[in-house]
């Protein structure tokens, strides 16, 4: 129980010494705006997006695409290496991607009870990957010399 503990408490000094919060995010003041709270709810609300102009939202290699449709419809994304589709017919979509590149070029497909489909290109474009990956460096603590036997 106590190598839990000391791992656990380990890993915790490790990453909170490793976080910070950078001198010009605590000086920056933020961001207002002269709309209503309800005219920003309705920024993004999915009725608003439509297939033709999905409410993408990228978090690191992967993204949410989010819109709805005017009558229950099944969807499906499809590009080079990534294919997601949904099981159940719907008004109100949205579909995660993940393991996506940097620039994508998609074909959205709506199909409909009827058996009418309809496609739209779309292009989702991810952050790009770090070129010098960064490790967090260990430091020695007291927790690792105290068990150190010197020969």
């Amino acid at each position: 129980m106590k190598k839990r503990f000391y791992g656990f408490l380990l890993m915790t000094l490790l990453f909170s010494t490793t976080l910070h919060i950078p001198a010009s995010a605590a000086t920056t003041s933020p961001t207002t705006s002269t709309e209503t709270a309800d005219d920003f709810v309705e920024m993004f609300e999915i009725a608003n997006y439509t297939a033709a102009n999905p409410y993408i939202l990228v978090s690191g290699n992967t993204a949410t695409v989010m819109f709805s449709t005017d009558e229950n419809a099944k969807v499906s994304i499809r590009g080079s290496a990534t294919y997601v589709k949904t099981t159940d017919y719907a008004m109100d979509q949205e579909l995660t991607l993940s393991r996506l590149k940097e620039s994508n070029q998609l074909i959205l497909t709506v199909t409909t009870e009827a058996g009418v489909s309809t496609s739209y290109p779309i292009t989702v474009k991810t952050e790009p990957k770090p070129k010098h990956q960064v490790l967090p460096k260990i430091a020695e603590t007291s927790l690792s010399s105290s068990r150190r036997i010197d020969s």
